[in-house]
């Protein structure tokens, strides 16, 4: 059942200040136990830029999800989802805190699971204004690429190192984990019924960051993500080039709209 309107908002609200209050009160501590823990997946400095900036647009959603353009996309798509997942998020660096390294896991694995479900559920809603567009649909099509990276991310810094050399099972592994995040990110950009570049380009702007991190130290994991990167710009691409496209038939009369075009085309 879904919950009251304005209860849910609300819920929302509460639940996104505290998650992003969370993180800018332990920013510190993330950071050091990243760094103590570092991986095969560590990213540079550089890929911190993304997650900040989808925090910044879902701080924004949880303001303009009042207004009536965005009320039928929380109420039919975000649903409880997200002030779950907020709080898995800020239950996820209290584990941190105490070392409960599985449940910490364990909470990003639920964290993307409600993040891809709402992400589904809203694709098929069209923006209607800027307003709507950036905050509503960018924000989530950022997230929703970011959150099984976390999940990668987070199993290897908790359960890995790098003393095994640059051809250990986690350096492989960690290759592999970059090969399925392409596939996701593909998936999103020309495979899924309604096709997202935001998702795409959010995911591979972290993988150009791993691979920088790496380095050619790491050549399984550098190799990997460079090919991975180039993959996806040239997906990027190709959607750019079918969005000239449409544009172009569109001001020609001879584009037929569809209900369920994708938010970036």
């Amino acid at each position: 059942m879904p919950l009251q309107p304005a209860l849910l908002k609300t819920l929302n609200l509460i639940t996104t200040v505290a998650a992003i209050t969370t993180i800018v009160l332990n920013r510190d501590f993330i950071k050091e136990t990243y760094y103590a823990r570092s991986s095969f997946l560590s990213n540079a400095d550089i890929g911190l830029l993304i997650p900040a900036v989808t925090w910044f647009l879902l701080g924004g959603f949880s303001l303009v999800q009042w207004c009536d353009f965005a009320h039928d996309v929380v109420v039919e798509a975000i649903d409880y989802n997200l002030f779950i997942s907020n709080l898995a998020i800020v239950s996820w660096v209290l584990s941190w805190r105490y070392d409960w390294l599985v449940v910490g896991e364990l909470l990003l694995v639920l964290n993307a699971v409600l993040i891809t479900r709402l992400y589904s559920r809203m694709r098929i809603f069209t923006a209607t204004s800027i307003l709507d567009y950036a905050f509503v649909h960018v924000s989530f099509s950022l997230y929703s690429g970011l959150v099984w990276l976390d999940v990668f991310q987070n199993f290897f810094a908790a359960f890995t190192t790098k003393e095994g050399g640059p051809m250990s099972w986690a350096a492989l592994g960690a290759a592999f984990a970059i090969f399925i995040l392409l596939a996701i990110a593909i998936y999103h950009a020309e495979f899924s019924r309604d096709p997202d570049s935001w998702s795409c380009a959010a995911v591979s702007l972290m993988i150009l960051s791993i691979s920088l991190e790496q380095g050619s130290e790491v050549p399984a994991v550098q190799m990997t993500g460079l090919v991975s990167f180039g993959w996806l710009i040239g997906s990027l691409a190709r959607r750019a080039i079918q969005n000239v496209s449409t544009w172009h038939e569109r001001a020609n009369d001879e584009y037929t709209p569809d209900e369920r075009r994708g938010l970036l085309g």
